[in-house]
């Protein structure tokens, strides 16, 4: 058998269920390294990428909704920092315990990865990444007016709050060994 170099890509709603909680979203990650786990008993490596959108925006609305003088919201960048990294953190565990439990000891390692756009992409204009939940129409216009957000209707299922989604230019890679990550 060949071996192959597979990617994976995860999309940040696979990962959220109707339950936001973290357990559940480590549950639904639990899971998915089971089925990964078969790719590697096969032989093969892994690249497996995941997106943040619903947690992004769950995490804006949490932050927004303690923003406070003494506790201030965090910027958005440092949200999709902040999911990226409990994803990874989950995911990383969850397909070491999936190793562990068919006896495979293979290495997992988790990359953060930072975006450098430039500031005069013209998507800063035009707003199309949907993040954070659905809501009606009539929802998303009252939230619009309250925020000064743009809502944006989504494939048929809803409406949800739109930011910026520049082309990235570069892309700078932060790796976390197993070692770091234990400490």
């Amino acid at each position: 058998m060949t071996k192959r170099k597979i990617v994976v890509a995860l999309g940040g709603n696979a990962i959220l269920s109707s339950d936001p909680s973290a357990q559940a979203q480590k549950e639904a990650l639990m899971q998915t390294a089971k089925h990964l786990v078969k790719l590697i008993k096969n032989g093969d490596d892994l690249i497996v990428t995941h997106g943040n959108g619903p947690q992004v925006g769950n995490l804006l609305l949490q932050n927004l909704a303690a923003d406070s003088e003494k506790n201030p919201a965090f910027p958005l960048d440092s949200l999709v920092a902040m999911t990226e990294g409990s994803i990874g953190f989950w995911l990383q565990n969850a397909l070491q315990n999936a190793l562990l439990e068919e006896g495979i000891e293979k290495e997992v390692a988790s990359v953060v990865t930072q975006v450098i756009v430039d500031k005069a992409d013209p998507a800063f204009e035009n707003l199309t990444k949907p993040i954070g939940p659905f809501y009606s129409e009539e929802e998303a216009k009252a939230e619009a007016e309250k925020t000064g957000a743009t809502f944006k209707e989504d494939a048929g299922r809803g409406w949800r709050k739109v930011v910026a989604s520049p082309q990235p230019v570069a892309i700078k890679a932060f790796q976390l060994s197993k070692k770091q990550t234990e400490a």
